[in-house]
């Protein structure tokens, strides 16, 4: 920075030559050339302190810039290993759900084969009672007993059920899906039943009776896995039929009340779009 005593001594020697209206010595002008080298050499020094300051600054603002570039890098390859993790645990998922449902659906094929075996054993057995019941009768000429029929287990009902459904025979399937429920109320099938007679009756296009058996799959069977589905059910059909109160209400009941069910998310984007 260039003192200002220079600059006052050379104002000084200006006004007094001016005052005097006189020539000025040579002392005042080698002082007064002196104060123009001080000043000039401040100058300079100045001007050369600025300049390595912007320098400074320019390598620092360099410095900043290329930490941000390093960071944006760095962000970039976070955010793709992420996208690749996040897209990898989706296909994970995906595989899961799927083994799982084949892992069900297996699981009812044996249980259905199971329960045909122990009858078709239960048959054989009553077969056996009978002729040796006959024998005996024709020896003692006593009567022939009435032979019992077995009913089918769950797991047959659902499976031929569920064939009938799929084929379109909905009053057939509706009647499986009842037997089930009235034979066997309290088997894990029970709530997979009593889902099975709502979409009878949603095949049916019979909208009053699909939204009643759905209801009865949240109330007797809240716990169960077709519970938020046989919500997300009931929520469509009341969007469809412009009901959006009652659209609105039901999804977010699926979200209050099973917020780890696939229609979690299902039921929170309809609401974003509900009108």
């Amino acid at each position: 920075m260039i003192t200002s005593r220079p600059l006052q001594r050379i104002a000084v020697a200006t006004l007094a030559m001016a005052s005097s209206a006189c020539f000025a010595t040579r002392e005042d002008l080698r002082v007064l050339q002196r104060d123009l080298a001080t000043i000039r050499a401040e100058a300079i020094r100045a001007d050369s302190a600025h300049r390595e300051q912007l320098r400074q600054t320019q390598r620092a603002v360099a410095g900043v810039a290329d930490t941000l570039k390093t960071v944006n890098v760095f962000l970039s390859r976070m955010q793709a290993d992420v996208d690749a993790q996040l897209h990898a645990i989706s296909r994970q998922l995906i595989t899961v759900q799927e083994l799982t449902g084949q892992s069900q659906k297996r699981l009812q094929d044996l249980r259905a084969d199971l329960e045909a075996r122990q009858q078709d054993a239960s048959a054989q057995a009553a077969a056996q009672a009978a002729a040796q019941a006959a024998a005996t009768a024709n020896s003692t000429g006593g009567a022939l007993p009435q032979a019992a029929t077995q009913s089918a287990g769950p797991a047959q009902l659902y499976q031929l059920a569920t064939a009938q459904l799929r084929r379109g025979s909905s009053s057939s399937a509706r009647a499986g899906f009842v037997e089930l429920l009235a034979q066997y109320a309290n088997d894990p099938l029970a709530a997979d039943a009593q889902f099975g007679v709502a979409e009878t009756y949603a095949a049916e296009a019979n909208a009053a009776a699909a939204d009643s058996a759905y209801a009865a799959v949240v109330s007797k069977y809240p716990k169960s896995d077709r519970a938020p589905t046989a919500l997300y059910k009931q929520a469509m059909a009341a969007r469809s039929a412009g009901n959006v109160r009652r659209a609105r209400t039901l999804f977010q009941q699926i979200i209050d009340k099973y917020p780890r069910s696939d229609e979690m998310q299902l039921a929170a984007d309809n609401l974003k779009t509900l009108k």
